[in-house]
């Protein structure tokens, strides 16, 4: 038997955040392994972001072979913007595919707000104005009120990746004074690195600080049954899900 517990991951084709972040945050024993979707382009657009839907069979089935114990769709707006719901469907396709139980990130985030107990979010982003609203009306119609938010404003996927996580830090700080009333900050994106100035920021603002990685990442660990104490020091490294969102694992 296999000593090395594995994560699958199906990454977009310009994310680099990933394979940066998620390494340095696993207990002893596992192991991340990643594929690449296909995608129609590098703008930050509907048309693009969804396009990689299409390559969800084959990315995963390539993974498949290493017998993760879990696979994830790393692309937090790609798992919402043809549907409220598609957040779920993607995970169920992946299954349905593999065999192999499949979570996305717009499912993490969630499930990470709501065992937190977060019903208003500042929101963080790369994204232009028409996918933020987008996003606010995926949190909305879950029950999430994101009364603010700022964001980088790319139109671009590169962009991101050029993007230090002290930046996003700073564009997360700059806005310390306009979190009156959230219960959380939540960072959307799994292309934005962050995770090692999650702790900081926690400690700065007082709130909660979730990203789409850390979330993702999180849940995971959670699914497996595996440690989370190797995450960022903060909300998440010994919170418990709730299992609102996600479908609970079945153990012997």
């Amino acid at each position: 038997m296999d000593p090395i517990r594995r994560i699958g991951v199906l990454l977009p084709p310009t994310n680099a955040a990933c394979e940066a972040e998620f390494p340095h945050y696993l207990p002893d024993g596992c192991a991340v392994h990643f594929n690449r979707l296909s995608r129609p382009g590098t703008a930050i657009s509907a048309e693009s972001l969804l396009g990689m839907i299409n390559s969800v069979e084959r990315t995963a089935h390539g993974l498949a072979e290493l017998q993760p114990e879990v696979m994830l769709y790393a692309c937090t707006t790609g798992t919402f913007l043809a549907g409220h719901a598609l957040h779920a469907d993607m995970g169920e396709r992946i299954r349905r595919a593999t065999g192999i139980p499949g979570i996305t990130t717009a499912t993490a985030a969630l499930e990470a707000l709501y065992t937190l107990g977060a019903r208003r979010v500042f929101m963080v982003t790369p994204y232009p104005a028409h996918i933020n609203d987008q996003e606010v009306e995926f949190f909305a119609y879950h029950g999430i009120t994101v009364p603010r938010c700022d964001s980088f404003f790319h139109d671009d996927s590169l962009q991101n990746v050029r993007r230090s996580s002290a930046e996003t830090a700073d564009l997360v700080l700059r806005n310390k004074g306009r979190l009156e009333g959230a219960d959380a900050v939540f960072i959307s994106c799994t292309n934005l690195k962050s995770m090692d100035q999650l702790t900081r920021l926690e400690e700065e603002l007082g709130l909660p600080v979730i990203s789409s990685n850390a979330a993702t990442l999180w849940l995971a660990l959670c699914w497996m049954g595996a440690p989370t104490a190797q995450l960022p020091r903060g909300c998440l490294q010994d919170l418990t899900p709730d299992w609102t969102i996600c479908f609970a694992p079945q153990r012997g």
